[in-house]
């Protein structure tokens, strides 16, 4: 089975989360962080790593479908050509798709698109993007598309800091599952950023 051999340095990532790079070990993978923490920049280093290491279907998703093309899936079309990966994938534009020559493939979905997201099956990952739109009985129908044989079943989250009356402030802080890690983040930990993008923040705080 081709692979992808990735040769990169620990530099490349936020030192806050790269013990996380290859741990695949909790179900639940939360991460709140400030604007500029780098979180779901890291979480699509950790999702396009796994795919040229092991062959994986991953599902990344945003409350609706409109919001898909100039987030994630740009985030992910940015990062795979810094690290010239790009001759080695299939992108599909019309769809929203990246297959990878080991037979991993990420599919790209806004949750509000009911029809495709019940045509899926052997899901290995999802990671859900700005969490904190979308509703629980969602994220728990999600969480029961995890089944199936596939090791290492990994749901990823990515949110800002929320009120403390939004149902993920509850699941995070007083009835997290037993297979949890919640990661806070902020620009702070992100070492790349340059000064002029922190006055901004810092300004805004």
């Amino acid at each position: 089975m081709p692979t992808i051999q990735l040769n990169l340095k620990k530099s490349q990532f936020v030192p806050k989360f790269y013990p996380l790079l290859l741990d695949y070990s909790k179900r639940w993978e939360v991460y709140m962080g400030s604007a500029g923490s780098a979180k779901s920049y890291f979480i699509t280093q950790k999702i396009i790593i796994r795919c040229c290491n092991e062959k994986i279907k991953v599902l990344v998703c945003r409350r609706t479908g409109t919001t898909i093309r100039n987030t994630c899936f740009s985030l992910f079309k940015d990062l795979l050509t810094k690290w010239k990966l790009l001759p080695y994938v299939k992108i599909r534009e019309t769809d929203f798709n990246i297959k990878f020559p080991n037979g991993s493939e990420i599919i790209f979905i806004g949750l509000d698109e009911e029809t495709k997201l019940l045509s899926l099956n052997d899901i290995g990952c999802i990671f859900i993007e700005e969490a904190f739109e979308v509703p629980k009985p969602i994220v728990e129908q999600l969480n029961l598309r995890l089944r199936g044989n596939i090791s290492n079943q990994q749901i990823l989250m990515a949110f800002n800091p929320i009120s403390k009356n939004h149902w993920l402030y509850d699941f995070c802080e007083n009835n997290p599952p037993s297979s949890f890690r919640y990661t806070h983040s902020t620009y702070k930990d992100n070492p790349f950023l340059n000064d002029e993008y922190i006055a901004e923040l810092e300004e805004l705080y």
